[in-house]
């Protein structure tokens, strides 16, 4: 199974701890300062990624841009 079909849950246990950590803090920091490099896997910079592209798109939203 790839990881990109791969189900959260599954992705879930492949995590590392500095992964976890860097998806807390990518949640508690603003876009522009979120490295995806904080995390250690490929699975936790993939995480952290979505979460800045999320926030990015949200402030696109705020500012009415489409």
């Amino acid at each position: 199974m790839s990881e990109e079909s791969m189900p959260w849950w599954e992705e879930e246990k492949l995590l590392t701890e500095k992964d976890k950590a860097a998806i807390e803090r990518a949640r508690a920091t603003i876009w522009e300062d979120i490295d995806e490099d904080w995390a250690e896997t490929e699975i936790g910079r993939k995480r952290v990624h979505d979460i800045v592209m999320r926030k990015y798109h949200h402030d696109e939203m705020k500012a009415g841009i489409e």
